[in-house]
């Protein structure tokens, strides 16, 4: 049987993660950019992308009477769950990505990578059920440098909302269809089920409009939106390679947890900061008001006239408002603090993954944090 490169093989990085920053580089941004990451994990995700797709449309194939229905959903994955840039594909590449670094070498066989690219796709297609609703509440004109699902022409509301309980509940069908028999199959289940409940709580805090005073308090808990990026793309991957002792697992929460907050920060920031050919949107954060690193920091830096400013701007819902508060962030110096934030999320992650049981491969992980360090990594 086919065997895929040893695990020996699979460490990408020469440096440690912690010397990604230059004594002589004064800012973040002048880290060279890193092409090609996640080559391997795509080309794999590609080969199987057609069989969940045709996954799902078989459990519908009973109802091929419906006129369209056959055909709309594999439009719909098309559009909303697959990719070419995986920078958007975070919740598919990741559970593969860990799977291969957590693996024995002997087992890395093309049935169990089949098996591995199954179940990372029914984990993004998972996140697309959350998505594509996240779009409306948001009010969201664009994901992924195109109109929203919702948005897109012969789409309506209504559609969108029953086109999330197909993918979510299509997605759990595949998963049980592909993992039945293995050992870990209920636990995959559960974490999954997990991260999307926790995901969908953190939902609340995004359309509840709350005064600024309350964000500095809540802000904490908003990232536990990101959480299910890291603590369920991990921890799938270790169950799939039949690691289920707690002290590992525990050992991967405690990574996820840091991973995922600063993930949120690195959305928070780039969300306002990043050039618009990246993302076509401008500050929906400050125009909508919500809550995020960015703000946040700023309220704790701001003078009295800076705090006047953003309270009185924030979340107004125009343009010229938001570049009010721009201003105070750029005042602020804000992109030098997320910097500095950076450097010290690079210290920590260190110290984390060092500590991982021997178990576990170290370097892949490292890797990992580099890249989202790099700010490579989005959903």
């Amino acid at each position: 049987m086919f065997l895929l490169p040893r695990l020996k093989n699979f460490t990408r990085s020469n440096s440690p993660a912690r010397k990604l920053f230059s004594p002589t580089s004064n800012s973040f941004s002048s880290t060279p950019h890193d092409d090609g990451f996640f080559k391997h994990e795509m080309d794999e995700l590609k080969t199987y992308y057609p069989l969940m797709v045709q996954d799902l449309t078989d459990a519908i194939s009973q109802y091929k009477q419906f006129p369209g229905l056959l055909e709309r959903f594999p439009v719909l994955m098309d559009y909303t769950v697959t990719h070419d840039d995986p920078y958007f594909l975070s919740s598919a590449v990741l559970p593969l990505y860990f799977y291969k670094a957590v693996e024995e070498s002997d087992k890395l066989t093309e049935e169990n990578i089949k098996r591995a690219c199954l179940m990372s796709w029914a984990y993004r297609t998972l996140e697309t059920s959350q998505i594509i609703v996240d779009d409306i509440l948001d009010k969201s004109e664009v994901r992924y440098n195109k109109p929203a699902w919702y948005k897109k022409d012969g789409v309506s509301m209504e559609l969108t909302i029953l086109d999330s309980h197909y993918l979510a509940t299509g997605a759990y069908m595949v998963l049980t269809k592909r993992l039945a028999g293995h050992p870990c199959c209920l636990d995959i289940l559960d974490l999954y089920a997990e991260e999307m409940f926790v995901m969908i709580i953190a939902q609340y805090m995004d359309i509840k409009k709350l005064d600024l005073k309350d964000f500095q308090k809540l802000v904490r808990h908003r990232f536990d939106k990101a959480l299910y990026v890291f603590n369920g793309s991990a921890r799938s991957g270790l169950y799939l390679a039949n690691v289920k002792d707690q002290e590992t697992h525990d050992c991967m929460k405690k990574f996820s947890v840091p991973m995922s907050r600063f993930f949120q920060v690195q959305n928070d920031f780039s969300g306002v900061f990043e050039e618009e050919s990246k993302f076509q949107n401008s500050c929906p954060d400050i125009v909508n008001g919500r809550n995020s690193w960015l703000v946040t920091t700023a309220l704790k830096m701001a003078n009295p006239a800076q705090r006047k400013v953003i309270e009185e701007n924030y979340g107004n819902g125009d343009a010229e408002s938001a570049r009010k508060v721009m201003q105070v962030y750029e005042d602020l110096k804000l992109k030098d603090v997320h910097d500095r934030r950076t450097e010290e999320f690079l210290g920590e992650m260190h110290e984390i993954v060092e500590n991982f049981p021997e178990r576990i491969p170290k370097q892949p992980f490292h890797d990992i944090v580099r890249q989202l360090a790099l700010n490579k990594l989005y959903s």
